[in-house]
């Protein structure tokens, strides 16, 4: 019986062990600036910005910030597009995450599917005092 238990205990180990590994291809980072950003009212905003985005170039996105949850805390969601343009090929991308607020800017983390079969994960700060919007961005299989 201890023999069986313990096999369970291993096997369970090392399921939970393989089921949190990315393996992360490219990285880069990305900045933005806010060009516009408007309150819907209820917990809901929108914002559009422009910048550069490592190998992609400019990109321009845009995104709709809800708390569908009603939570107190500062922990949002989001969904967006985003789309860009190099030597004739353009990218487009659909960002889906969440934001929490921590006192000063909003840390933000998101999956996103891109176009161009790729899939990117990202954590970024939004200072919406200073328009600004810096990313860390990893290209994950």
């Amino acid at each position: 019986m201890k023999k069986l238990f313990f096999c369970i205990a291993v096997f369970a180990s090392l399921s939970l062990v393989n089921a949190q590994s990315l393996k992360s291809l490219d990285q880069f980072k990305a900045s933005f600036t806010m060009d516009s950003a408007e309150s819907l009212g209820g917990g809901e905003y929108k914002l559009t910005a422009s910048g550069q985005a490592g190998p992609y170039g400019r990109v321009f996105c845009n995104f709709h910030f809800t708390n569908k949850l009603n939570n107190q805390t500062g922990l949002g969601e989001f969904t967006g597009m985003a789309w860009s343009q190099v030597d004739g090929v353009i990218t487009e991308a659909s960002l889906q995450g969440i934001s929490k607020f921590n006192g000063k800017t909003f840390t933000v983390y998101s999956f996103d599917a891109l176009s161009d079969g790729k899939v990117m994960m990202w954590k970024g700060d939004f200072d919406f005092v200073n328009k600004t919007i810096e990313l860390e961005v990893q290209q994950i299989e």
